[in-house]
């Protein structure tokens, strides 16, 4: 019995190890722990800013890459051709601001996202919108409560709900090097993504996707591996911290909803692998603070 209660404990051991080294992790443009739809998710995006520590400190703490950056890199930026951002119909209430792309208009959104550590999966990319009918945002009517639509989707004056594929926006992901980046990744490369469901290979060059009134919507960027071909026939190369994704959503001019997007509405997320750690430094190397009054996310 002593000798089997010795084995259990040494494979105990080994595996605490093991899943030791893979942690979940997400980011953000700006500082990731004030991100609105990470602050109010307490039950997975409060767990990760906790728990997940580099040497420096819990690393979302420290994720705010759009004022400063080595020298050199680009800062994380939101950008958009739709309009002035303002309080959003949706999401409002808890801090975010939108702007606006309404019935048949057309405008494109872009986020640029720094990876603090690097993946060991594939990375889904969240996207929060708010989607309503035409015109019905409050206070001119309903908003989300009896105004929400979903993008392409129509409905007819005899009452038929009407779905078009080419009134939906489309996106497209790039990876993009960092200063810590795989030898030989000196360009951009077009992600790959896996359909759901079907885990199909499709190039995240301008695909169409749907989404619907304040859902979230998920889509899973391939990892990328070195030396493997990605579907638009580029050489790939494995990501690691300090690399960045470049998100573009693109509002076709037949779009059928009104649709807002703000900084806040892309996180992207994966599985870290430990020790792979990318903080926002100050010049003489120190972090720079970016959390909620240093409390944990959830207080």
């Amino acid at each position: 019995m002593k000798k089997v209660m010795l084995i259990l404990l040494a494979v105990m051991f080994v595996a605490s190890t093991a899943w030791a080294g893979n942690i979940p992790e997400f980011d953000a443009v700006g500082c990731d722990t004030q991100n609105v739809f990470a602050r109010t998710n307490i039950a997975q995006y409060g767990q990760v800013a906790q728990w997940n520590w580099g040497p420096l400190g819990p690393i979302n703490d420290y994720s705010d890459f759009t004022t400063r950056t080595p020298f050199g890199w680009t800062y994380e930026y939101f950008r958009q051709t739709a309009g002035q951002l303002f309080a959003d119909p949706c999401f409002g209430c808890f801090g975010l601001l939108s702007a606006l792309t309404d019935s048949y208009n057309e405008s494109v959104y872009e986020w640029y996202i720094y990876l603090q550590m690097k993946p060991e999966s594939d990375l889904n990319i969240n996207i929060y919108d708010c989607v309503l009918k035409h015109n019905e945002q409050w206070p001119l009517g309903p908003g989300i409560w009896g105004a929400a639509e979903q993008t392409g989707r129509y409905r007819a004056d005899w009452g038929q709900l009407i779905f078009v594929l080419g009134g939906n926006p489309s996106i497209y992901v790039e990876a993009i090097p960092g200063q810590y980046a795989t030898p030989n990744f000196t360009a951009p490369f077009i992600m790959d993504a896996r359909t759901l469901p079907g885990l199909d290979i499709v190039a995240l060059d301008g695909v169409l996707y749907t989404s619907k009134a304040l859902w979230s919507e998920g889509i899973v960027a391939v990892m990328p591996e070195t030396g493997v071909t990605n579907a638009s026939g580029q050489t790939m190369y494995a990501l690691k911290h300090g690399d960045r994704i470049y998100v573009k959503i693109t509002i076709p001019q037949f779009n059928t909803a009104d649709i807002r997007y703000g900084a806040d509405s892309v996180i992207v997320k994966y599985i870290g692998i430990v020790g792979n750690y990318y903080y926002n430094l100050d010049p003489a190397g120190n972090p720079i603070y970016c959390g909620i009054d240093g409390m944990p996310i959830e207080q």
